[in-house]
């Protein structure tokens, strides 16, 4: 067993070491390599039989009398021993940090002997394919720093965890590779199998066509492009795919834009980028003039015609034969990625202007990883690739994890065509849709329930997932819809529920890792830290305030702006702008984001509960599809006044009402309501709530007329505007 602070472990005083989780293999080993006689005693058991624990000598806890188990922990720590307490005895390795055994945590809170957090890392092992046999696949102990127990210990031990578990991933070395290097291996891997088909063309990319084809144009890019940066605006399909593996073989970085962000943003994300090379397509050139165009701009379909047929040939030739490192040698593709930044992309601007977010080898390889441990009851040998690639959602899952590895993808230029999509899933027999809500919902009016049949799970992120939604899915389908979380920052998913769907539906297992309303554990490898919204003080894990992480997933900062990156990070932590809190299940809760605040009479009021108090309160009325925003707009007398924008016909008093009924403040009722055909959206269909305050800042808000209100109401919408 490899070691990380062992000299935290004392050589001859009595001390406690809590070990969160470890098989009894590692039970063996850990024993082996340490110094010291170790007594052992366990909390939990997952798969293992009791028997196996008292065949090893080791205290059983649950079995124990409270008071008896303290004396003897007491007693043992007097007289210098070194007593290991394993929370958790599993079969198999887990990295996954959840509930804590509480009658564990009753008993040692009695105790004055220095406490030793201790993580034993077997579990990556299980998620890194073996493309270097130089690499150790032995466990590796982390010790953290000890105490004795304070105040706030159970805060205290729950973070330390968290931080070796982050740790643990961090130290793997094959996230220190190079995307492009790995690439050819997984490739090589599978050159005889689909890994790509592109459902609009019906053409079928195999390991071995992909690699060779990206190897060609990577050997005309390394030769005609000098800059670093490459540009991509292509929807996913075969010849997105092979340009930004091409690029990222070539030595260079790929980013790719957003098509539908207006031509203002992509402006902006170009001048940033530095980029002066574009790939794109003729009929994209022809649909957006206003779109900024580089002058060397390339139509990818008559670029890659222009390659002999011969010289594809020849390189898919070589990717069939030569070994891989052969080929990352003739390429020049080095083994080491690390922190180097390996594609570009921009933040979707639905909150500001959009940022540019360098992900580096480290962040996406990483992040892989983590998905791999997220749905690891669940084989996933097909997904379909729907999200578009500019966005970090569809970056990550839909173009980089299966050229890594991942599940044969059917990819499909447009996200809105259900129809077609619902019928790619048929076709193909898909068994993971990862979508957002919005896209959801037309699945569940338009698709009837034979067609998505064959699938075992569905994902959402990007925006919140309603519980009706999830609720109506569910039961037209019979699919299980589970909600993540994830920002373009972190590569981006950070956690997501999960169900075991070879379980009954009425066993603990089924949901064990799914609570509707959160968005899920945190994925294994990722730290935690809430601070105060306004003091930006530490607070324990429970309490509500920003959210803010670290890991091998989170990027190091924005291109070129040292002030955002400055205010996005707290002493190396990562603050997300999204506010919420932990269970002691380890499910993380969502409530807002710190912009979609208003501080109105000396009060922070939340946008997104107002919106889903409207939602509940005017259901019934208004429908289960109406589309709502509540924003903070400039207000003369108080600084700040909310703003309601709706798509569909209602009144100030009925606003009012519906919020006062369920016991709202009178300081969080909007003032003003917009009517609007539809409301300004992102290319995933989320609320583009940028544009959304831009309009409802407009001079003159275009209220319903108090007049229009039912003469029995008249009083109560008068008083609603006076607030």
């Amino acid at each position: 067993m490899d070691w990380i602070g062992r000299e935290w472990i004392p050589s001859s005083q009595g001390a406690l070491l809590l070990i969160y989780t470890a098989t009894l293999q590692d039970v063996e080993q850990f024993e082996k390599s340490l110094s010291r006689q170790l007594i052992i005693a366990v909390g939990e058991l997952k798969d293992v039989k009791e028997e196996q624990v008292l065949e090893k000598g080791f205290l059983f806890l649950e079995k124990t009398n409270k008071e008896e188990a303290v004396r003897w922990l007491q007693d043992k720590l007097r007289s210098n021993t070194l007593v290991g307490i394993i929370l958790r005895l599993t079969q198999l390795p887990e990295g996954n940090i959840t509930s804590f055994p509480q009658f564990v945590l009753d008993m040692i809170e009695h105790i004055e002997s220095l406490v030793i957090p201790i993580w034993i890392d077997s579990f990556w092992n299980n998620f890194f394919s073996p493309l270097d046999s130089s690499y150790p696949s032995t466990s590796r102990v982390i010790v953290g720093a000890p105490k004795t127990l304070h105040e706030d210990w159970r805060d205290w031990l729950r973070k330390s965890f968290y931080d070796l578990s982050s740790q643990a991933l961090l130290l793997r070395p094959e996230i220190e590779e190079n995307i492009g290097w790995q690439a050819i291996y997984y490739l090589k891997q599978r050159k005889n199998n689909p890994i790509f088909i592109d459902g609009h063309s019906q053409k079928v990319l195999t390991g071995k066509v992909l690699l060779g084809i990206a190897l060609r144009v990577a050997s005309w890019i390394s030769k005609n492009i000098t800059e670093p940066r490459i540009g991509v605006l292509l929807p996913i399909g075969a010849g997105a795919i092979i340009i930004n593996l091409a690029v990222v073989l070539a030595g260079k970085i790929p980013v790719n834009f957003n098509m539908t962000a207006g031509s203002a943003m992509n402006l902006i994300a170009i001048e940033k980028s530095k980029v002066k090379t574009l790939f794109s397509a003729k009929i994209l050139r022809e649909k957006l003039q206003d779109f900024p165009w580089p002058k060397r701009t390339i139509e990818t379909e008559s670029f890659l015609k222009s390659f002999s047929k011969l010289s594809f040939f020849f390189h898919i030739f070589i990717a069939d034969l030569l070994p891989p490192k052969t080929v990352a040698t003739l390429w020049g593709i080095p083994k080491r990625g690390a922190n180097k930044e390996a594609i570009l992309l921009f933040t979707s601007g639905s909150f500001g202007e959009p940022k540019g977010v360098p992900l580096s080898h480290k962040n996406i390889l990483a992040n892989i990883a983590q998905i791999k441990t997220i749905l690891s009851s669940i084989p996933i040998k097909k997904l379909l690739g729907a999200l578009p690639i500019f966005h970090s959602f569809g970056s990550t899952t839909c173009l980089w994890w299966p050229i890594l590895g991942g599940p044969l993808t059917v990819s499909y230029v447009n996200p809105l065509e259900i129809d077609k999509l619902a019928t790619l899933i048929e076709q193909y027999q898909i068994e993971l849709l990862i979508t957002t809500p919005t896209f959801l919902r037309q699945y569940v009016k338009k698709v009837p329930p034979e067609k998505l049949r064959s699938l075992k799970i569905v994902i959402t992120g990007s925006e919140k997932l309603q519980r009706q939604l999830a609720a109506d899915f569910e039961s037209k389908f019979g699919i299980p819809v589970c909600e993540g979380y994830g920002t373009t920052e972190a590569s981006p998913v950070i956690s997501s529920n999960v169900i075991d769907p070879f379980q009954t539906l009425s066993s603990t297992t089924y949901n064990q890792r799914n609570r509707p309303g959160s968005v899920g554990q945190l994925a294994a490898g990722i730290s935690i830290r809430i601070f105060d919204q306004e003091t930006l003080k530490e607070l324990t894990l429970s309490a509500r305030g920003i959210l803010s992480f670290k890991g091998a997933n989170i990027f190091g900062g924005y291109l070129d702006d040292p002030l955002r990156t400055a205010a996005s990070f707290r002493d190396g932590w990562y603050v997300s702008g999204d506010v919420g809190s932990l269970d002691n299940d380890g499910f993380l809760y969502i409530e807002d984001r710190v912009s979609r605040f208003s501080k109105i009479g000396g009060e922070m009021v939340p946008h997104g509960t107002i919106e889903e108090g409207l939602r509940k309160g005017l259901q019934e009325v208004l429908g289960e599809d109406f589309e709502i925003a509540v924003v903070g707009i400039p207000d003369i007398k108080k600084g700040e006044t909310l703003a309601v924008l709706i798509n569909r016909k209602v009144y100030n008093w009925q606003i009012r009402k519906c919020l006062v009924s369920q016991g709202f403040s009178r300081l969080w009722i909007p003032k003003h309501v917009i009517v609007l055909n539809s409301l300004p959206k992102t290319p995933l269909g989320k609320i583009d709530y940028q544009r959304c305050r831009l309009l409802a800042s407009k001079e003159e808000i275009q209220s319903t007329p108090s007049s229009a209100a039912p003469e029995n109401n008249a009083q109560e919408q008068d008083n609603s505007d006076q607030i």
